[in-house]
């Protein structure tokens, strides 16, 4: 990759000269050397780990140019798309490719190959083949890669992948964990203020993950509000009591009479709007390009075009339609002004321009400049 021979004399000195001392009855017990590896907590870990992550993308890239995988490319509009290979998360590691024989054994050398350079081993006990949709032969090709077959929906890093985003199932993880929680709660005495503190930092903070990305429904949303208000007014044990004010007003903020509960609606309409936002000014991310590229940007690349169609378009059309709120209460702060529409974006005033002079925007002969 490029290193120096002091850079890695610096590096191989760092790692080597480690030594270590067990205790015994509180009592050091001798030094000794390790023979490989870091120690966990190392400050060189997670660098090292990445360098070696990148040889193994180099791995990847050459054999996709020399047509041995194959990636997955994602179709957009006007023919344009972008090719995905292998994503990389942390020690975990999602390499794409066809349902081919030939490309599960490249693949197997692939990994070999890394092995023999690195050190590094994949455990494939713990790896899966995940087919996406209906693949011949499914356990052939495991078998030739020597790992298990997985199926879609899964769970990777606490989210379904290949689940119905807007089915109620995906939430049952969600209303599993207040039940546990509120079972260790009724075994004690907890006044309203105590309860009052444990909503607002404990359950309330529950569901954010997935209301990060996922559409809340309705009636998962009345569900875990109801849960929220029998535990307020009733305890752990969520007794029907009387609720003495409405949850309309528990939402509400203290400064404006109420207890400052958050409104799991407006909270999931804001999480989904952070993604228009990181749209809008995340401009190397991958992702973006891949949004970009299967949907199409509009001018400006502020949010992409108006998603249209069936198949595997309704998470980002969820979240799409959270950028017409969201424009409405932008301002714009006027740059180079590439990016900036000069009659129908707000940088002049409080509204657009073709609001405000509406006889010179019919005149006009570049209504989009």
């Amino acid at each position: 990759m490029g290193f120096g021979e002091r850079w890695i004399k610096w590096i191989e000195w760092c790692i080597s000269t480690v030594r270590f001392s067990v205790l015994i009855n509180g009592t050091p017990s001798g030094f000794f050397q390790s023979s490989r590896g870091l120690r966990q907590g190392d400050p060189l870990s997670p660098y090292l780990f990445v360098i070696a992550m990148e040889v193994f993308s180099c791995f990847l890239r050459r054999a996709i140019s020399g047509g041995f995988l194959s990636g997955w490319s994602v179709r957009g509009q006007g023919g344009e798309g972008s090719l995905i290979s292998h994503l990389l998360f942390a020690d975990d590691t999602l390499v794409f490719c066809e349902e081919s024989q030939d490309q599960m054994t490249h693949l197997s050398r692939l990994l070999m190959w890394f092995e023999a350079c690195s050190g590094l081993r994949v455990n494939l006990e713990k790896s899966e083949l995940i087919p996406v949709r209906r693949v011949i032969g499914i356990e052939d090709l495991a078998l030739e890669l020597g790992c298990k077959v997985g199926s879609l929906p899964s769970c990777y890093l606490g989210l379904p992948l290949g689940a119905p985003f807007k089915s109620e199932v995906v939430w049952n993880g969600v209303k599993e964990r207040f039940r546990k929680r509120l079972a260790m709660w009724k075994r004690q005495y907890i006044s309203k203020g105590g309860r009052l503190t444990l909503i607002q930092s404990t359950l309330s903070s529950m569901p954010v993950y997935f209301m990060s990305l996922f559409y809340l429904p309705r009636k998962v949303r009345l569900r875990l509000e109801k849960i929220q208000r029998d535990f307020l007014w009733g305890g752990g044990a969520l007794e029907r009591r009387p609720h003495l004010v409405k949850w309309s007003l528990v939402c509400l903020e203290r400064k404006k009479g109420g207890l400052g509960v958050r409104n799991l609606a407006w909270m999931n309409k804001a999480l989904l709007g952070k993604w228009n936002w990181r749209f809008a000014i995340e401009n190397g991310a991958l992702w973006k390009q891949v949004i970009s590229g299967k949907y199409g940007v509009e001018e400006g690349g502020w949010c992409t075009r108006v998603v249209s169609g069936r198949n595997g378009v309704g998470l980002w059309k969820a979240l799409r339609k959270e950028w017409l709120g969201m424009y409405s209460s932008l301002a714009f702060r006027v740059g180079s002004g590439r990016r900036v529409r000069f009659w129908k974006d707000i940088w002049c005033g409080d509204e657009p321009l073709c609001e405000s002079f509406p006889s010179l925007f019919v005149i006009s002969l570049a209504k989009d400049a």
